[in-house]
């Protein structure tokens, strides 16, 4: 029984872009059950050949990169000097006089900290989005399980086994198909 066009064309590049195993176009054709040809169109037509070189970013380094970022920006808020929300008229100064008639600034002294903080050690609201966002997505690829990776886990399992048992990893090949074939579903 034959896939569902769409469901065997997911299948199908998904069986391309496991560089693992290199499978030819004829043998994606078999276990798809489609023609040869209608795998080469389809990996023209959806340009496979460099969404499987794009792949070579792994889910480790995309969560590797999610946590320098956050890292990064937690740092710049930590580290950030603080700002004090300090009144105008004190940091415009006034125009004076001296006693020859020059005119100068004359700037009244005050503390920093005794006025409230502006920008401090701690995420303003933009920056707590984004620690928000970058959390949530390393949560996400820590934690969901998409059809590619048990893909990738059945794939490393029958590696394993071809050596071991030929004939059992001859037989579970279209079981693994199967059970592909109704998650895709």
């Amino acid at each position: 029984m034959g896939l569902k066009k769409k469901s065997a064309e997911d299948y199908a590049k998904m069986l391309y872009l496991d560089t693992s195993q290199k499978l030819t176009n004829k043998e994606i054709a078999e276990r798809v059950d489609v023609r040869p040809n209608t795998i080469s169109t389809w990996i023209k037509k959806g340009n496979w050949e460099k969404l499987r070189k794009s792949l070579m970013v792994t889910r480790q380094k995309m969560v590797r990169d999610l946590y320098d970022q956050l890292e990064s920006l937690n740092d710049n808020i930590r580290t950030r000097p603080i700002t004090y929300e300090i009144p105008t008229h004190l940091l415009k100064g006034t125009k004076l006089k001296d006693k020859d008639g020059n005119e100068f600034l004359s700037y009244p002294s005050y503390t920093d900290s005794d006025y409230p903080i502006k920008i401090g050690n701690f995420a303003t609201s933009k920056e707590a989005n984004q620690i928000a966002v970058l959390t949530k997505s390393i949560k996400q690829l820590e934690t969901e399980t998409s059809l590619a990776e048990v893909y990738e886990v059945t794939t490393s399992f029958l590696d394993y086994l071809k050596p071991q048992d030929f004939d059992l990893y001859k037989t579970l090949i279209p079981i693994f198909d199967g059970f592909i074939n109704l998650k895709l579903k």
